[in-house]
């Protein structure tokens, strides 16, 4: 690319017109297929809120990389970070062979991080391991989707979250591989279509040895709250209906702690779910569960969290296409943990 070339796409670059075609696609995937730019830059650049879409009068509006671009939007990038994606070498030439070293070291890592428990032209199982967001936020360095978007960005093909686990709770995660398995996938989770079962180890041991919790929830943003009928009558109207099935697989002690190996099967899928109901009502914590846990003792020697989605059960439609299954497709990813 020679220096002039390189001026007009920087000036060029600076203000992106959506045309309809690509209309419905995510801010950062347009983005990317639109401007020559190293994906980690550029999200960090949208957890910043640096891109912003101008209104017709001017007036601008910051941006977020999950954001859904329309026909005629238009897209404000910040000279210095389309700048920035060249300064890597003094040539040009140099520039692309270290972009394109970095994203070679970036697939490798997201391949070592992301194990591929299944995949096929419609969706992917990942078994993800504990520590990594599942998208980016204040605090976070590198999301499982920016990994995705590294492994594959493409409209046609790339990997779209359909699914998300905490930060700290490891196993089976879901991802769509066209923007139609997408919106099956989506439908199938919102629909309860789908089951999840997960295990996790306990500090206590719970009363009964199985059972179902039927409380509903209420989340700060931050913080999920089991609710009662006698709390104010605004947080009762707020909460939403939560349901866990757990049944107790083993008991024993770990140190000076009793402690209780637990299956649980979530037929609702809200934020904290499990870990919210185990310490509220049950009393038992998920062991390693700091957020959950008034307990200092509620850790672990590697200070993880052993929370595990085991198996998942995706029920297979015609929208999803996936050749050579029976009616469910079924997936087991091995417990990380076992005492």
């Amino acid at each position: 690319m020679s220096p002039s070339a390189t001026r007009l796409l920087l000036r060029e670059a600076r203000l992106l017109t959506v045309p309809g075609h690509a209309a419905g696609l995510r801010v950062d995937r347009y983005i990317l297929s639109q401007v020559s730019i190293p994906s980690p830059l550029l999200y960090r650049l949208l957890r910043k809120r640096a891109i912003e879409q101008v209104g017709e009068k001017g007036c601008t509006v910051r941006m977020q990389g999950s954001d859904r671009v329309h026909e005629g939007m238009r897209i404000h990038i910040p000279n210095d970070l389309v700048t920035s994606t060249l300064d890597i070498g003094s040539k040009a030439d140099d520039c692309k062979e270290s972009e394109a070293t970095l994203l070679k070291k970036r697939r490798d890592f997201a391949k070592q991080r992301l194990p591929m428990l299944f995949e096929n032209d419609a969706m992917a199982i990942l078994q993800k391991p504990a520590g990594l967001s599942c998208q980016g936020g204040t605090g976070v360095r590198y999301s499982i989707d920016e990994m995705l978007a590294d492994l594959d960005a493409t409209e046609a093909t790339g990997y779209r979250l359909v699914h998300r686990l905490d930060r700290d709770t490891t196993g089976a995660l879901v991802v769509a591989r066209s923007r139609l398995a997408a919106a099956a996938l989506t439908a199938a989770f919102r629909d309860r279509a789908v089951s999840k079962r997960y295990i996790a180890l306990l500090q206590g041991i719970p009363e009964d040895k199985q059972g179902t919790i039927n409380r509903p929830l209420i989340n700060s943003g931050t913080m999920t709250s089991v609710v009662s009928p006698a709390d104010d009558e605004r947080r009762v109207q707020l909460a939403k209906p939560a349901t866990t099935s757990y049944r107790v697989m083993r008991t024993g002690r770990l140190g000076q702690l009793d402690v209780a190996i637990v299956e649980l099967d979530i037929l609702t899928g809200r934020k904290h779910q499990i870990r919210a109901h185990c310490a509220q009502v049950l009393g038992c914590p998920v062991f390693g569960d700091h957020k959950y846990s008034s307990s200092s003792s509620s850790s672990s020697a590697n200070d993880s969290m052993y929370l595990h989605l085991f198996e998942i059960t995706v029920p297979v439609s015609t929208l999803l296409t996936l050749p050579a299954l029976s009616s469910y497709l079924q997936l087991m990813a091995n417990a990380l943990f076992i005492i």
